[in-house]
């Protein structure tokens, strides 16, 4: 692959792709987390929090329980609940609490998007009344929201297509986000927050695969005279970036037809799917060289924000896409899927001309007189990448080169690898205004070279 960056040609603000992030209920860390997550790839301008309102509501006696342990299931006899997805779900490994998990969370992040579901199936059948979830979800809010003032964005429910977030059609679910957009226009009027709360979903699950179910969700939008909604929130995996262009046209096309409001699109979950088995599960190293291109393309649509998963999970379930793991030493170190994270953030904020179609494979950037270039060649090809940083200003840089692979910077075949570490950091002169690198770069996996004028 050639790549020629020209160092005089910055054409757009890069938006930072990096700055949108995900957590999970199901291995849920300690409260110290959050501090080195922000420490390790920069504050998040949103994170994505969840509430299980089985665990802060039991419909069996009309129970509130405000700081529940995450993953303590108190169902399991009963016949009523519907599963969902407790047969995956563990207890948090440090005993962590709701609130403690919100709290240090929130204080790690500009703003919170606040994840709502479970009850889908029990409401859907009689057993809770749309009234009661209604009132339980206005309750909810109102309670965590004091709680965490910097919740605004509030989504309802999560991939309810699935069995194990409810099995609903799209007709099921539009009822229960009716309940949330009636309890949220409620709340916003009741409490006058400084920071209005935000109302969307439907947390769709696989992407353009689920196109139909989609379009029926807009559908049923356009039909109804009293919606409230501020953000659409879908979800995708795939090793196919262009999906993601795909939808986001379509989605446009759609919007338009139907004459709804043109807002933010929220990918609230994206990662690799690779393969079929153990839910096309990926390896790290893939997911890390893999996701690179789709967010690359994925800046372009103006209205997206791509939220990786995730920044914690359990590695007995999903080791492929958490980004950090808890060593024997307690300390969280970041994996490779962490690193693409980082070396995100490390980009600059303008975007240099490329000359070359670079299939989203790279990107540079420069602030002030530095520069980076980021590239990443996932797949299972070795490739060489032949690349020029052109109309420099002649004289001494400093070139600062990170790898990353399947041994390079990758704690989970190197356990002594505990951050990102530069493999060189070297002195060129340059005389002819231009920096040649030559990269011989094995299948999935990426680079970061930082440049610098002395």
């Amino acid at each position: 692959m050639k790549i020629t960056v020209d160092s005089q040609n910055a054409y757009r603000v890069w938006p930072h792709v990096e700055k949108y992030q995900n957590t999970t209920l199901r291995y849920t860390p300690a409260p110290d987390f959050p501090t080195v997550l922000e420490k390790t790839i920069g504050r998040p301008s949103i994170i994505r929090l969840f509430i299980t309102l089985d665990e802060v509501w039991d419909y069996r006696d009309n129970s509130f329980h405000w700081d529940y342990p995450i993953g303590v299931n108190p169902y399991i006899n009963d016949k009523n609940h519907y599963p969902y997805d407790w047969p995956l779900t563990v207890p948090s490994p440090v005993n962590a609490h709701i609130k403690d998990y919100l709290l240090s969370h929130a204080a790690c992040a500009d703003e919170v998007l606040l994840n709502i579901r479970r009850y889908e199936r029990e409401v859907t059948d009689g057993l809770v009344s749309f009234e009661q979830y209604e009132h339980v979800f206005e309750t909810v809010v109102e309670y965590y929201k004091e709680l965490c003032p910097n919740i605004v964005y509030i989504e309802c429910c999560n991939e309810v297509e699935l069995i194990q977030f409810g099995n609903l059609s799209i007709k099921e679910y539009y009822r229960l986000y009716q309940c949330a957009y009636r309890a949220i226009s409620k709340l916003n009027l009741k409490n006058a927050y400084p920071i209005p709360l935000k109302i969307g979903g439907f947390g769709m699950a696989c992407g353009i695969d689920h196109w139909s179910y989609w379009v029926e969700f807009l559908q049923l939008l356009s039909n109804d005279e009293n919606r409230i909604l501020d953000f659409y929130s879908m979800h995708e995996y795939h090793t196919n970036p262009s999906r993601i262009m795909e939808f986001c046209m379509k989605h446009q096309e759609m919007i338009n037809t139907l004459k709804l409001p043109n807002l933010p699109l929220l990918m609230t979950e994206y990662g690799l799917r690779v393969g079929i088995g153990d839910a096309g599960r990926p390896t790290n190293i893939q997911n890390a060289s893999g996701e690179i291109s789709g967010m690359i393309l994925g800046s372009h649509y103006p209205n997206l924000k791509m939220f990786p998963w995730c920044t914690f999970h359990n590695p007995n379930q999903q080791i492929g896409r958490t980004m950090f793991i808890l060593n024997s030493d307690n300390e969280y170190i970041p994996t490779p899927s962490g690193h693409t994270m980082t070396m995100f953030s490390m980009l600059g904020n303008q975007e240099l001309m490329m000359e070359e179609f670079t299939d989203n494979k790279a990107v540079a950037t420069v602030k002030k007189n530095e520069i980076c270039l980021l590239a990443s060649n996932p797949g299972v090809h070795e490739d060489t990448f032949e690349i020029k940083i052109k109309n420099l200003e002649n004289g001494q840089y400093t070139v600062v080169h990170y790898l990353v692979n399947e041994y390079t910077n990758n704690c989970l075949t190197d356990p002594t690898s505990k951050r990102l570490n530069a493999i060189s950091n070297v002195s060129i002169d340059v005389n002819e205004n231009q920096i040649d690198i030559i990269e011989s770069m094995s299948a999935n996996s990426f680079c970061l070279w930082v440049i610098n004028k002395i």
